[in-house]
């Protein structure tokens, strides 16, 4: 059986109350498992971010995270609510500083964002932890992410990758289920399955 992740990311808004009914609705489905992200906008960003504003924004990219991630009291409150439930909690750090986070709060594993996975020195800083890395390929192509998948290989690290075509939503046309033997026949590694798409049919299938 695959192990059922529900994605929580910073959909609550920056809100904790809401960040905890979607843990319990996540729990309510049946998921075993819950991903959120840590943002620590000091150490991901540079300040230029706070003068650049994005198309469809009417404030800076910093605001929009600001007011969009948890602050780090709060996702230590939402993983142990998460734990009491009886559900695994996972994050992707975007820093350093988020990464060294989440292993002080003793994570299982990490998630890794497509965005991420050429970032190169926060890879092998988050595979220097030695746990399980859950890696996404959604804005990679196999070049690039050849480079990733040996280094990790380097740092002999756990990792699984995960098929991730990078709309949201996905329409179903544009999912490549095929991917995922791809993957598994181009890396050699355990492959799943990070569904954008609306609806259950693509993870069904």
């Amino acid at each position: 059986m695959p192990l059922v992740i529900a994605e929580i990311g910073i959909n609550h808004g920056g809100d904790i109350k809401v960040a905890k009914e979607m843990v319990r609705a996540a729990y309510k489905a049946g998921a075993e498992c819950v991903k959120h992200q840590t943002h620590i906008l000091d150490d991901e960003m540079t300040d230029e971010a706070k003068t650049i504003i994005p198309p469809n924004a009417s404030i800076s990219i910093w605001d929009i995270m600001e007011n969009s991630c948890l602050t780090m009291d709060e996702e230590e409150e939402l993983k142990k609510y998460t734990e009491n439930l009886g559900l695994i909690y996972l994050s992707t750090p975007f820093s350093r500083k988020a990464a060294n986070f989440l292993a002080e709060l003793d994570v299982l594993a990490f998630k890794i964002g497509s965005g991420e996975v050429d970032n190169l020195p926060l890879l092998r800083h988050v595979a220097r932890f030695g746990k399980p890395m859950i890696v996404s390929t959604g804005m990679q192509t196999l070049a690039s992410l050849q480079k990733s998948v040996d280094l990790l290989r380097e740092e002999q690290a756990e990792f699984v990758l995960l098929e991730c075509t990078n709309l949201y939503p996905s329409p179903p046309e544009n999912v490549s289920l095929q991917g995922i033997i791809e993957l598994r026949n181009n890396f050699g590694v355990p492959v799943g399955f990070s569904d954008h798409s609306l609806g259950p049919t693509m993870a069904v299938a």
